[in-house]
Protein backbone atom coordinates (compact mmCIF):
# COMPACT_ATOMS: atom_id res chain seq x y z
CA UNK A 1 0.00 0.00 0.00
CA UNK A 2 1.46 3.34 -0.91
CA UNK A 3 2.14 6.44 1.26
CA UNK A 4 -0.24 8.12 -0.14
CA UNK A 5 -3.48 5.88 0.30
CA UNK A 6 -2.13 4.90 3.86
CA UNK A 7 -2.38 8.57 4.60
CA UNK A 8 -5.64 9.32 3.31
CA UNK A 9 -7.05 5.91 5.46
CA UNK A 10 -5.56 7.63 8.81
CA UNK A 11 -7.22 10.94 7.53
CA UNK A 12 -10.89 9.78 6.05
CA UNK A 13 -12.86 11.68 7.89
CA UNK A 14 -10.62 14.84 8.27
CA UNK A 15 -10.99 17.84 5.56
CA UNK A 16 -7.70 19.60 3.58
CA UNK A 17 -5.53 21.64 5.06
CA UNK A 18 -5.94 24.23 1.67
CA UNK A 19 -9.10 24.78 3.45
CA UNK A 20 -8.10 24.92 6.48
CA UNK A 21 -5.44 27.60 6.34
CA UNK A 22 -7.87 29.55 4.69
CA UNK A 23 -10.44 29.65 7.23
CA UNK A 24 -7.67 30.15 9.63
CA UNK A 25 -6.35 33.28 8.30
CA UNK A 26 -7.31 36.24 10.43
CA UNK A 27 -7.50 36.06 13.76
CA UNK A 28 -7.80 38.29 16.88
CA UNK A 29 -5.67 39.72 19.53
CA UNK A 30 -4.75 36.59 21.19
CA UNK A 31 -4.29 37.88 24.85
CA UNK A 32 -8.54 38.43 24.76
CA UNK A 33 -8.72 35.21 23.66
CA UNK A 34 -9.50 34.58 26.91
CA UNK A 35 -9.14 35.73 30.93
CA UNK A 36 -7.13 34.14 33.07
CA UNK A 37 -8.46 33.85 36.50
CA UNK A 38 -5.86 33.82 39.09
CA UNK A 39 -3.06 36.11 40.46
CA UNK A 40 -0.24 36.59 38.07
CA UNK A 41 2.73 36.35 40.47
CA UNK A 42 4.85 38.04 37.94
CA UNK A 43 3.34 40.68 38.92
CA UNK A 44 5.21 40.79 42.43
CA UNK A 45 8.71 40.19 41.17
CA UNK A 46 11.81 41.40 40.41
CA UNK A 47 13.73 41.68 37.02
CA UNK A 48 17.29 41.58 36.41
CA UNK A 49 18.73 41.26 33.01
CA UNK A 50 21.70 40.38 31.07
CA UNK A 51 22.51 43.21 29.98
CA UNK A 52 22.87 44.28 33.86
CA UNK A 53 19.86 46.31 34.49
CA UNK A 54 17.37 45.40 37.25
CA UNK A 55 13.64 46.36 36.90
CA UNK A 56 10.30 45.78 38.47
CA UNK A 57 8.43 45.04 34.98
CA UNK A 58 9.09 42.18 32.33
CA UNK A 59 10.28 43.23 28.69
CA UNK A 60 13.01 41.45 26.73
CA UNK A 61 14.10 42.55 23.59
CA UNK A 62 17.55 42.09 21.52
CA UNK A 63 18.68 40.55 18.00
CA UNK A 64 21.00 38.23 20.27
CA UNK A 65 21.19 35.96 23.22
CA UNK A 66 19.76 37.38 26.26
CA UNK A 67 17.75 36.54 29.56
CA UNK A 68 15.84 37.25 32.36
CA UNK A 69 15.79 36.58 36.13
CA UNK A 70 12.75 36.73 38.14
CA UNK A 71 12.67 36.77 41.25
CA UNK A 72 10.49 36.38 44.43
CA UNK A 73 11.83 37.36 48.33
CA UNK A 74 10.20 34.37 49.44
CA UNK A 75 8.73 30.96 47.65
CA UNK A 76 5.78 31.54 44.95
CA UNK A 77 4.19 28.27 43.91
CA UNK A 78 2.63 27.66 40.30
CA UNK A 79 2.21 25.55 37.28
CA UNK A 80 2.29 27.57 33.90
CA UNK A 81 3.83 30.43 32.62
CA UNK A 82 2.59 32.52 29.49
CA UNK A 83 4.79 34.48 27.46
CA UNK A 84 3.71 37.14 24.42
CA UNK A 85 6.24 38.05 21.76
CA UNK A 86 6.01 40.93 19.60
CA UNK A 87 6.30 38.81 15.88
CA UNK A 88 7.62 35.41 15.66
CA UNK A 89 11.46 35.80 16.01
CA UNK A 90 12.30 33.39 18.76
CA UNK A 91 13.62 30.50 17.29
CA UNK A 92 15.06 28.91 20.56
CA UNK A 93 14.04 29.91 24.45
CA UNK A 94 15.36 28.09 27.87
CA UNK A 95 13.51 27.86 31.28
CA UNK A 96 15.32 27.85 34.62
CA UNK A 97 13.54 26.97 37.45
CA UNK A 98 16.19 28.09 41.07
CA UNK A 99 19.03 28.03 38.19
CA UNK A 100 17.94 25.02 37.04
CA UNK A 101 16.94 23.72 33.18
CA UNK A 102 13.41 22.31 32.91
CA UNK A 103 12.10 23.63 29.80
CA UNK A 104 13.50 24.24 26.22
CA UNK A 105 11.20 24.67 22.94
CA UNK A 106 12.25 26.30 20.02
CA UNK A 107 9.16 29.18 19.37
CA UNK A 108 7.08 31.75 20.89
CA UNK A 109 5.25 33.40 18.63
CA UNK A 110 1.96 35.92 19.26
CA UNK A 111 1.74 33.82 22.18
CA UNK A 112 3.05 30.83 24.31
CA UNK A 113 1.98 28.73 27.52
CA UNK A 114 4.22 26.60 29.24
CA UNK A 115 3.10 23.96 31.51
CA UNK A 116 5.58 22.97 34.31
CA UNK A 117 3.57 21.09 36.73
CA UNK A 118 3.38 21.94 40.44
CA UNK A 119 6.67 24.15 40.93
CA UNK A 120 8.20 25.83 43.98
CA UNK A 121 10.76 28.46 43.48
CA UNK A 122 12.49 31.88 44.16
CA UNK A 123 13.50 32.59 41.05
CA UNK A 124 12.71 31.82 37.23
CA UNK A 125 15.30 32.46 34.23
CA UNK A 126 13.65 32.96 31.16
CA UNK A 127 16.54 32.40 28.67
CA UNK A 128 16.30 33.26 24.58
CA UNK A 129 18.86 31.25 23.18
CA UNK A 130 18.37 31.91 19.13
CA UNK A 131 16.24 34.08 17.03
CA UNK A 132 15.40 34.98 13.23
CA UNK A 133 16.28 38.92 13.59
CA UNK A 134 15.61 41.13 16.46
CA UNK A 135 13.14 39.84 18.58
CA UNK A 136 10.54 41.30 21.40
CA UNK A 137 8.76 39.86 24.29
CA UNK A 138 6.40 42.11 25.18
CA UNK A 139 4.60 40.20 28.98
CA UNK A 140 4.88 37.50 30.67
CA UNK A 141 2.31 35.54 32.89
CA UNK A 142 2.93 33.02 36.36
CA UNK A 143 -0.15 31.54 37.86
CA UNK A 144 -1.13 28.51 39.60
CA UNK A 145 -4.31 27.71 37.58
CA UNK A 146 -6.38 25.19 39.17
CA UNK A 147 -7.06 21.36 37.92
CA UNK A 148 -10.56 20.73 39.00
CA UNK A 149 -12.82 20.23 35.81
CA UNK A 150 -13.40 17.04 33.36
CA UNK A 151 -11.08 17.01 30.35
CA UNK A 152 -11.36 14.50 27.99
CA UNK A 153 -8.64 12.60 26.45
CA UNK A 154 -10.04 10.84 23.18
CA UNK A 155 -7.98 8.83 20.82
CA UNK A 156 -8.90 8.30 17.48
CA UNK A 157 -8.11 4.95 16.40
CA UNK A 158 -8.15 2.94 13.25
CA UNK A 159 -8.98 -0.87 13.45
CA UNK A 160 -8.21 -3.61 10.87
CA UNK A 161 -11.41 -3.92 8.76
CA UNK A 162 -10.84 -7.63 7.91
CA UNK A 163 -10.50 -10.10 10.64
CA UNK A 164 -9.59 -9.39 14.09
CA UNK A 165 -10.40 -5.57 14.37
CA UNK A 166 -7.47 -5.27 16.78
CA UNK A 167 -4.74 -7.24 14.55
CA UNK A 168 -1.93 -4.28 14.77
CA UNK A 169 -3.20 -2.13 17.63
CA UNK A 170 -1.03 -2.72 20.36
CA UNK A 171 -3.17 -1.95 22.96
CA UNK A 172 -1.42 -0.78 26.35
CA UNK A 173 -0.63 2.39 23.88
CA UNK A 174 -4.16 3.78 24.00
CA UNK A 175 -5.40 2.53 27.64
CA UNK A 176 -5.35 5.27 29.50
CA UNK A 177 -7.90 7.21 27.51
CA UNK A 178 -11.21 8.73 28.48
CA UNK A 179 -12.81 8.24 25.40
CA UNK A 180 -12.48 6.27 21.78
CA UNK A 181 -13.81 7.06 18.58
CA UNK A 182 -13.23 4.05 16.02
CA UNK A 183 -13.60 3.58 12.43
CA UNK A 184 -13.82 2.60 9.84
CA UNK A 185 -16.26 -0.51 11.29
CA UNK A 186 -19.87 1.12 10.13
CA UNK A 187 -20.75 2.54 6.90
CA UNK A 188 -23.67 3.93 4.67
CA UNK A 189 -25.20 3.90 1.56
CA UNK A 190 -27.05 6.44 -0.43
CA UNK A 191 -30.26 5.29 0.80
CA UNK A 192 -29.37 4.97 4.44
CA UNK A 193 -28.75 1.40 4.57
CA UNK A 194 -25.86 0.52 7.26
CA UNK A 195 -23.11 -1.89 6.64
CA UNK A 196 -21.14 -3.24 9.52
CA UNK A 197 -17.27 -4.04 7.95
CA UNK A 198 -16.97 -7.89 8.97
CA UNK A 199 -16.31 -6.59 12.82
CA UNK A 200 -18.53 -8.01 15.81
CA UNK A 201 -19.41 -5.13 17.46
CA UNK A 202 -20.48 -6.09 20.96
CA UNK A 203 -17.07 -7.76 20.56
CA UNK A 204 -14.93 -4.46 20.40
CA UNK A 205 -16.82 -2.85 22.73
CA UNK A 206 -16.21 -5.24 25.37
CA UNK A 207 -12.62 -5.35 24.11
CA UNK A 208 -12.24 -1.52 25.20
CA UNK A 209 -13.68 -1.68 28.28
CA UNK A 210 -11.76 -5.00 29.62
CA UNK A 211 -8.92 -2.54 29.66
CA UNK A 212 -10.69 0.82 30.28
CA UNK A 213 -14.20 0.07 32.13
CA UNK A 214 -15.35 3.34 31.87
CA UNK A 215 -14.66 4.89 28.53
CA UNK A 216 -16.62 6.09 25.95
CA UNK A 217 -17.00 4.48 22.86
CA UNK A 218 -18.15 6.19 19.82
CA UNK A 219 -18.23 5.02 16.16
CA UNK A 220 -17.72 6.82 12.80
CA UNK A 221 -20.25 6.20 10.43
CA UNK A 222 -18.32 6.75 6.94
CA UNK A 223 -20.41 6.69 3.45
CA UNK A 224 -19.42 4.18 1.07
CA UNK A 225 -19.88 4.87 -2.05
CA UNK A 226 -20.63 2.09 -4.97
CA UNK A 227 -19.51 1.64 -8.69
CA UNK A 228 -19.96 4.94 -10.27
CA UNK A 229 -20.98 6.73 -7.24
CA UNK A 230 -19.20 9.64 -5.51
CA UNK A 231 -18.37 9.88 -1.49
CA UNK A 232 -19.84 12.92 -1.42
CA UNK A 233 -23.33 12.07 -3.50
CA UNK A 234 -23.66 9.25 -1.08
CA UNK A 235 -23.64 11.64 1.96
CA UNK A 236 -26.27 14.02 0.28
CA UNK A 237 -28.27 11.74 -0.93
CA UNK A 238 -28.82 9.97 2.57
CA UNK A 239 -28.74 12.98 4.15
CA UNK A 240 -31.34 14.32 2.40
CA UNK A 241 -33.71 11.65 0.81
CA UNK A 242 -33.04 8.87 3.50
CA UNK A 243 -32.82 11.01 6.67
CA UNK A 244 -35.30 8.89 8.76
CA UNK A 245 -34.03 5.65 7.17
CA UNK A 246 -30.32 6.11 8.30
CA UNK A 247 -31.30 7.78 11.48
CA UNK A 248 -34.07 5.01 12.59
CA UNK A 249 -30.84 2.81 11.88
CA UNK A 250 -27.95 4.37 13.89
CA UNK A 251 -30.17 4.12 16.40
CA UNK A 252 -30.73 0.63 16.27
CA UNK A 253 -27.33 0.34 15.96
CA UNK A 254 -26.35 1.80 19.22
CA UNK A 255 -29.04 0.30 20.74
CA UNK A 256 -28.08 -3.00 19.72
CA UNK A 257 -23.97 -2.92 20.38
CA UNK A 258 -23.38 -0.77 23.73
CA UNK A 259 -21.89 2.27 22.21
CA UNK A 260 -21.88 5.78 23.42
CA UNK A 261 -22.59 7.29 19.98
CA UNK A 262 -22.03 8.16 16.44
CA UNK A 263 -19.59 10.48 14.67
CA UNK A 264 -20.18 11.88 10.91
CA UNK A 265 -18.00 13.84 8.79
CA UNK A 266 -19.29 16.48 6.33
CA UNK A 267 -18.27 17.66 2.88
CA UNK A 268 -17.78 21.27 3.67
CA UNK A 269 -17.42 22.26 0.03
CA UNK A 270 -21.05 21.30 -1.04
CA UNK A 271 -23.12 24.04 -1.91
CA UNK A 272 -22.13 27.47 -2.42
CA UNK A 273 -23.35 29.77 0.19
CA UNK A 274 -25.33 28.67 3.91
CA UNK A 275 -28.76 27.77 2.70
CA UNK A 276 -27.26 24.92 0.99
CA UNK A 277 -26.84 23.61 4.03
CA UNK A 278 -29.78 23.18 5.41
CA UNK A 279 -29.62 19.49 4.38
CA UNK A 280 -27.11 19.19 7.16
CA UNK A 281 -28.87 20.73 9.73
CA UNK A 282 -32.51 19.11 8.72
CA UNK A 283 -30.36 15.58 9.26
CA UNK A 284 -28.88 16.54 12.55
CA UNK A 285 -32.49 17.26 13.80
CA UNK A 286 -33.87 14.03 12.11
CA UNK A 287 -30.80 12.67 13.83
CA UNK A 288 -31.56 13.97 17.15
CA UNK A 289 -34.86 13.04 16.75
CA UNK A 290 -33.62 9.08 17.27
CA UNK A 291 -30.90 9.30 19.08
CA UNK A 292 -32.34 10.28 22.69
CA UNK A 293 -29.65 11.45 25.15
CA UNK A 294 -27.42 10.10 26.94
CA UNK A 295 -26.55 8.50 23.34
CA UNK A 296 -24.30 11.17 21.74
CA UNK A 297 -23.87 13.12 18.03
CA UNK A 298 -20.69 13.81 17.32
CA UNK A 299 -19.24 15.94 13.76
CA UNK A 300 -15.93 16.46 12.73
CA UNK A 301 -15.90 20.32 11.51
CA UNK A 302 -13.64 23.22 10.22
CA UNK A 303 -13.09 25.89 13.00
CA UNK A 304 -14.76 28.40 11.51
CA UNK A 305 -18.72 25.65 11.53
CA UNK A 306 -20.55 28.06 9.46
CA UNK A 307 -22.38 25.43 8.29
CA UNK A 308 -25.05 24.30 11.44
CA UNK A 309 -27.36 27.29 12.79
CA UNK A 310 -27.77 27.45 16.41
CA UNK A 311 -30.21 24.79 16.47
CA UNK A 312 -28.12 22.02 15.17
CA UNK A 313 -25.22 22.98 17.87
CA UNK A 314 -27.78 22.64 20.89
CA UNK A 315 -28.90 18.73 18.84
CA UNK A 316 -24.85 18.02 18.50
CA UNK A 317 -23.00 16.83 21.68
CA UNK A 318 -19.21 16.67 20.75
CA UNK A 319 -17.15 18.57 17.66
CA UNK A 320 -14.42 17.28 16.97
CA UNK A 321 -11.86 20.44 15.15
CA UNK A 322 -9.85 19.77 12.55
CA UNK A 323 -6.62 21.95 13.19
CA UNK A 324 -4.03 21.99 10.39
CA UNK A 325 -1.82 19.00 10.11
CA UNK A 326 2.12 19.15 10.37
CA UNK A 327 3.04 19.98 6.60
CA UNK A 328 5.06 23.04 7.05
CA UNK A 329 8.33 23.00 8.48
CA UNK A 330 8.25 27.06 9.17
CA UNK A 331 5.16 28.01 10.83
CA UNK A 332 4.93 27.92 14.66
CA UNK A 333 3.34 24.99 16.12
CA UNK A 334 1.21 26.25 18.88
CA UNK A 335 0.24 29.96 17.77
CA UNK A 336 -0.20 28.94 13.98
CA UNK A 337 -2.38 26.20 14.92
CA UNK A 338 -4.12 26.04 18.17
CA UNK A 339 -4.39 29.45 19.06
CA UNK A 340 -5.99 30.37 15.57
CA UNK A 341 -7.63 27.23 16.09
CA UNK A 342 -9.45 28.66 19.19
CA UNK A 343 -10.13 32.24 18.14
CA UNK A 344 -12.11 31.04 15.12
CA UNK A 345 -14.05 28.57 17.43
CA UNK A 346 -14.46 31.94 19.38
CA UNK A 347 -15.50 33.66 16.27
CA UNK A 348 -17.82 31.14 15.11
CA UNK A 349 -19.98 30.89 18.65
CA UNK A 350 -19.01 27.19 19.15
CA UNK A 351 -19.92 25.88 22.13
CA UNK A 352 -16.48 25.62 24.24
CA UNK A 353 -18.07 22.85 26.62
CA UNK A 354 -18.66 20.31 23.54
CA UNK A 355 -15.46 21.28 21.29
CA UNK A 356 -12.43 19.49 21.19
CA UNK A 357 -8.98 19.90 18.97
CA UNK A 358 -7.28 17.73 17.26
CA UNK A 359 -2.81 16.71 17.44
CA UNK A 360 -1.41 13.90 15.18
CA UNK A 361 0.88 11.70 16.46
CA UNK A 362 2.70 11.75 13.04
CA UNK A 363 4.04 14.40 10.93
CA UNK A 364 2.70 14.75 6.76
CA UNK A 365 5.02 16.46 4.22
CA UNK A 366 2.45 16.91 1.57
CA UNK A 367 4.98 17.28 -1.15
CA UNK A 368 7.22 14.26 -0.88
CA UNK A 369 3.11 12.48 0.59
CA UNK A 370 5.32 11.13 3.50
CA UNK A 371 4.04 10.20 6.65
CA UNK A 372 6.42 9.96 9.05
CA UNK A 373 5.31 8.42 13.12
CA UNK A 374 5.98 9.92 15.91
CA UNK A 375 7.22 6.14 17.49
CA UNK A 376 10.20 6.40 14.89
CA UNK A 377 11.17 9.42 16.19
CA UNK A 378 10.48 10.15 19.66
CA UNK A 379 14.01 9.54 21.33
CA UNK A 380 15.54 11.40 18.79
CA UNK A 381 13.37 14.06 19.98
CA UNK A 382 13.35 13.88 23.75
CA UNK A 383 11.18 16.07 25.96
CA UNK A 384 12.00 19.65 24.68
CA UNK A 385 12.66 19.04 20.73
CA UNK A 386 9.77 19.58 17.51
CA UNK A 387 12.22 18.63 14.78
CA UNK A 388 13.81 15.03 14.13
CA UNK A 389 16.23 14.00 10.95
CA UNK A 390 15.09 11.77 9.11
CA UNK A 391 17.98 8.68 7.87
CA UNK A 392 18.26 10.72 4.39
CA UNK A 393 18.51 14.05 6.08
CA UNK A 394 15.59 15.18 6.11
CA UNK A 395 14.08 17.97 8.68
CA UNK A 396 10.44 16.66 9.96
CA UNK A 397 8.57 18.35 12.74
CA UNK A 398 6.75 16.83 14.70
CA UNK A 399 4.48 17.42 17.99
CA UNK A 400 6.72 16.68 20.62
CA UNK A 401 6.11 15.72 24.12
CA UNK A 402 6.39 19.44 25.70
CA UNK A 403 4.28 20.83 22.71
CA UNK A 404 2.01 18.32 22.75
CA UNK A 405 1.82 18.66 27.27
CA UNK A 406 1.41 22.66 26.50
CA UNK A 407 -1.40 22.41 24.16
CA UNK A 408 -3.41 19.75 26.66
CA UNK A 409 -2.79 22.35 29.69
CA UNK A 410 -3.63 25.69 27.49
CA UNK A 411 -7.44 23.95 26.43
CA UNK A 412 -7.64 22.82 29.58
CA UNK A 413 -7.10 26.30 30.61
CA UNK A 414 -9.48 28.11 27.95
CA UNK A 415 -12.23 25.22 28.84
CA UNK A 416 -12.68 23.01 25.61
CA UNK A 417 -14.03 20.05 26.19
CA UNK A 418 -11.06 18.03 25.24
CA UNK A 419 -8.61 17.14 23.02
CA UNK A 420 -8.68 13.88 20.38
CA UNK A 421 -5.48 12.39 19.11
CA UNK A 422 -5.36 11.24 15.83
CA UNK A 423 -3.30 8.00 15.84
CA UNK A 424 -2.69 7.17 18.92
CA UNK A 425 -0.76 3.43 18.12
CA UNK A 426 2.06 6.24 16.83
CA UNK A 427 2.84 6.41 20.25
CA UNK A 428 5.34 5.13 22.65
CA UNK A 429 5.17 3.62 26.38
CA UNK A 430 7.34 5.31 29.07
CA UNK A 431 8.44 9.14 29.58
CA UNK A 432 8.18 9.95 26.11
CA UNK A 433 4.70 9.14 26.19
CA UNK A 434 2.44 11.85 24.48
CA UNK A 435 -0.72 10.17 25.86
CA UNK A 436 1.48 10.65 29.59
CA UNK A 437 2.23 14.70 28.48
CA UNK A 438 -1.81 14.88 27.90
CA UNK A 439 -2.69 13.62 31.25
CA UNK A 440 0.26 15.21 32.85
CA UNK A 441 -1.24 18.74 31.79
CA UNK A 442 -4.63 18.61 33.00
CA UNK A 443 -4.40 16.86 36.77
Amino acid sequence: MGKRRIVLLLTVVVFTLALLCGVLAGCSNIKNLFEVNATNLADYAKYTYSNGESKINFSLKSSDEAWVRISWDSAVVFNEIFLYESGDNVTGFEIYVNDVLCYSQNEIGKMRNVYLGNTTATSVTLKVTSCKGSYKLTDIGIYNLQRNRTFHSTAFVRLNENGDPFDGVDTSLIKNYSDYILYPLVTFDSQGNLNVNGADLAAVSRKIRSFNYSAKIHLVILPAPGADEDENDVRHSAFKDYAQQLSSNVASLLKNSSFDGVVFGFDFSFGENLFDYGVYNEFIETLRGKIMSPYEIGVFINPDARIFNKQSKQYIDNFYIITPNLDDNTQSVFSKTVCKALETVKDSDLPKAKTYLTVPFYSYDSESETLYKYCDYASQLGKFNNFATTSDGVKVRFNGYSAVRDMAAFCYDYGIAGLLSVCPHYDVSGDLSLASAIQSAIK
